[in-house]
């Protein structure tokens, strides 16, 4: 059987440019950024990609700095069996932090992911989060 040719994919431009029509593309950063993407500029900023960094006097653990009401929450969520003292594992925190952003983040913005990630799931709604935010951005622009 044949594999159908799928034409290749045009490279992306940045915000701004001209295509062949003259018309301007909006690329933004909000519909670039993929989850996994997004995690790793959360672990930048959590914990400087410290996997076993301690924090919140001893609360939050791991490259994401994850408190055991993150796990036990993810647990109900997915029928899971993670451990908090687990989540200075990379893999382990990553799939977490994943579950609780697809739960919780359900047609939500990059921006609304991750304020929602540091401030619970109305973190968006919380201006304490706007810095949190601005810390993201700046890495997801790296």
């Amino acid at each position: 059987m044949a594999v159908p040719h799928k034409p290749p994919i045009p490279p992306v431009r940045k915000s701004g440019t001209r295509g062949a029509t003259g018309s301007t593309t909006r690329n933004t950063l909000q519909t670039m950024t993929t989850i996994s993407n997004l995690i790793s500029a959360l672990i930048i900023v959590e914990s400087s990609g410290n996997d076993m960094a301690i924090g919140d006097n001893g609360k939050a653990i791991g490259p994401l700095q994850i408190h055991k009401a993150v796990v036990l929450d993810v647990n109900r969520i997915t029928g899971s069996h993670y451990r908090h003292q687990d989540m200075t594992n990379r893999a382990q925190a990553r799939a977490v932090c994943e579950a609780y952003l697809k739960h919780y983040g359900r047609g939500a913005s990059t921006e609304q992911l991750a304020r929602r990630w540091n401030g619970g799931p109305t973190g968006d709604k919380k201006q304490a989060t706007e810095a949190y935010w601005n810390k993201i951005k700046k890495q997801l622009k790296q």
